[in-house]
């Protein structure tokens, strides 16, 4: 009976995190698919659009960690088979979703020329950079309800919806920028305009496909309109008080990295432009880790719900075991072969040899990076997203932005150490939130 539920767990973690590693990955190959086609135009239009598309995706994911509070109360009553109430958590965190893009929006439309005045000092980036933001702006109007109705689907339970959407809005953005940045099939040649209108536009087109799957209720779960902005104010405390240690973990992370990178640059251009591609490398193998995480927050969400704590410790284990075994693989080919993979990125050989040993370093990450990947996403389905961003706090105070800073600034060595610095934080992220999990409280808390 044990191994019959044990195989029922596997088959469900595999059911939700293949979706999910699907899904990150073709968001990945879009990027760099994207990143080529913007890398024809001349170098003021590039650093416009690359600029633009950071600050707009970085604080859409800032805010659109409110689904992780969805996403956890959501699957604890999938879980205690109380769907009404699921559906009731569903709508009000849509709803605050809505009020947040719109002030989101409304903010970086208006502030978008002042946002890279503070940037950069090229005129001529200013004016095309500010334009890219205010289109691309107009999308999350719709891209952060989007986070937060994916968040509410793999609560659920569902994790193919959130791939159809993407995969959709994906398509229609590599076509859209092929047609409007270079004028194809007669419509006009629009460069950076062209390149917002087409991310604006499929986050559009994401956004429905998603609430038209909600709307219906066939994919486990039901959107009620008339509920989205009848607010509860216990419910909505209760997604806020998951959502902001979620969301300031978000922040702590993409702060650290913007940080880090402007410390990395000062080391050269070679240095820098060795990390970034390295960095590009790395970027597929953090999918297994994602995928796991978000089956992890599932499972034991809804175990917990069901009160069912065994089946929440089971789903956690084979989540880490999965996990570690597909970046543990990802990890050997870092290893042994990494001046091959920076090939296929550069023909710089000087900085595909800086790169390469840079992701040889990067494998030591792997199986870290796999373990706190997991337990995080497993502490989260349980309710507890203060301890994950209490442990991102300490590894990037203490230990990144230190370590960096004295690599780059006092010791002045080269950029292969500062990798080593970012292993020895992921070592202490996997430790820590491996004590965090053993000490057990995530099993009574209450949401």
């Amino acid at each position: 009976m044990e191994r019959l539920d044990n195989r029922d767990i596997r088959n469900h973690i595999l059911k939700l995190a293949i979706p999910a590693i699907m899904e990150m990955t073709l968001h990945t190959l879009v990027w760099t698919a994207d990143t080529a086609m913007v890398g024809r135009l001349n170098p003021a239009s590039i650093s416009a659009v690359n600029l633009g598309a950071q600050i707009m995706f970085t604080i859409s994911n800032i805010f659109g960690a409110l689904g992780i509070g969805a996403t956890a109360m959501v699957s604890r009553q999938i879980g205690a088979k109380n769907k009404d109430e699921a559906e009731n958590i569903a709508a009000q965190a849509i709803g605050i979703g809505f009020i947040i893009s719109l002030l989101t929006g409304i903010i970086g439309i208006l502030s978008a020329n002042t946002t890279f005045k503070l940037i950069v000092d090229d005129p001529e980036v200013i004016a095309l950079g500010s334009g890219y933001l205010r289109i691309v702006f107009i999308g999350a109007f719709f891209l952060i309800p989007q986070f937060v109705a994916n968040s509410i689907l793999r609560g659920a339970g569902n994790t193919v919806v959130p791939l159809v959407s993407a995969a959709f809005a994906n398509a229609f953005n590599i076509i859209g920028d092929y047609v409007l940045i270079f004028g194809k099939f007669g419509f006009p040649e629009l460069g950076v305009n062209g390149a917002a209108i087409a991310t604006g536009t499929a986050q559009i087109v994401g956004s429905s496909i998603t609430f038209f799957f909600l709307l219906r209720g066939k994919s486990g779960i039901k959107l009620h309109i008339s509920k989205v902005f009848r607010l509860s104010k216990d419910v909505v405390k209760s997604i806020i008080d998951l959502s902001v240690p979620a969301t300031l973990e978000t922040f702590m992370n993409e702060g650290s990295r913007l940080l880090s990178s402007f410390w990395i640059a000062q080391l050269g251009t070679v240095a820098f432009a060795a990390h970034s591609l390295a960095n590009a490398a790395e970027s597929i193998s953090f999918m297994p880790g994602y995928g796991f995480a978000v089956a992890a927050t599932t499972m034991v969400g809804q175990s917990l719900g069901a009160r069912d704590i065994k089946r929440a410790e089971i789903s956690t284990k084979k989540s880490v075991i999965y996990s570690v075994w597909l970046m543990g693989a990802v990890a050997s080919v870092f290893l042994f072969l990494p001046y091959g993979i920076m090939r296929l990125f550069s023909n710089n050989l000087e900085t595909v040899a800086l790169a390469s040993r840079c992701l040889r370093v990067g494998a030591i990450e792997q199986i870290p990076i796999a373990i706190g990947m997991s337990v995080s996403g497993a502490l989260k389905g349980a309710g507890d997203t203060r301890g994950p961003f209490k442990i991102s706090l300490v590894t990037n105070l203490a230990v990144r932005l230190p370590l960096i800073f004295i690599i780059v600034f006092i010791l002045k060595w080269n950029v292969v150490f500062v990798w080593w610095a970012t292993a020895i934080q992921f070592i202490v992220e996997a430790i820590l939130m491996t004590i965090r999990y053993r000490r057990g409280r995530w099993k009574s808390i209450k949401i």
